[in-house]
């Protein structure tokens, strides 16, 4: 019952915190490029921050149903949903959608880096918990409890 409320009161913090950040802790860059039609489009990092809102608030979810949720083996499957989103919370700045190139702007130096370890964190704390949940659930089907 206590790791239940503990793993997704933590794994929903990560969630708020991947949400936050690209908006309010380490904004993105705020910076547009000019396009040859005499417009302007917001950076890569832009839509980076924008797409990690969105993991964010799927962490988020996932953490409050661990929470909730009594099934061992529902809690196994949030579990490793939400490492999975972990995984890719470090995949959208890194590969899919990328940032600045230059080394020296703020979503380079200050922004992904705190994704990534807030994604990293999420996976490892949510691939401990599947890998406990897992071993709980073993020892209550050999004991037939």
């Amino acid at each position: 019952m206590k790791n239940r409320f503990l793993s997704g009161l933590v794994l929903a913090v990560f969630g708020l915190l991947i949400a936050l950040i690209p908006v309010c802790i380490f904004p993105t860059c705020a910076k547009v490029i000019e396009t040859a039609a005499g417009g302007t489009v917001p950076m890569k990092c832009f839509w980076s921050g924008r797409a990690e809102i969105g993991i964010g608030l799927l962490i988020l979810c996932g953490g409050g149903l661990l929470a909730f949720v009594k099934s061992p083996l529902t809690r196994i499957g949030i579990s490793i949903m939400t490492a999975l989103t972990g995984i890719l919370a470090i995949l959208v700045p890194t590969l899919l959608i990328g940032g600045c190139e230059m080394a020296t702007m703020p979503c380079r130096m200050t922004t992904f880096p705190a994704l990534m370890l807030l994604g990293g964190l999420t996976a490892a704390v949510a691939l401990v918990n599947a890998a406990y949940l897992g071993s709980q659930n073993k020892k209550t089907a050999e004991t037939g409890q």
